[in-house]
């Protein structure tokens, strides 16, 4: 299976994703952003589980380092 997350990079995202979850549903917010909050969280958790990620490999697909800026 094709992978493109380092190690670090997918436990970040599973706990930000955990995190960004568990502050949709729990706190006190318009309905809009529990809903923008736990997609990206879902997404994050994903994308750590599995350890790809399709936005990084088009990224990287234009010609671009991952870690370059510019």
């Amino acid at each position: 299976m094709l992978r493109n997350v380092g190690i670090v990079e997918r436990w970040v995202r599973v706990v930000g994703g955990i995190i960004l979850m568990v502050l949709g549903i729990t706190l006190p917010i318009p309905f809009w952003v529990e809903e923008i909050a736990e997609t990206i969280g879902l997404l994050a958790v994903v994308s750590g589980a599995v350890g790809y990620c399709p936005v990084k490999h088009l990224y990287t697909r234009r010609g671009q380092k991952p870690g370059s800026l510019s």
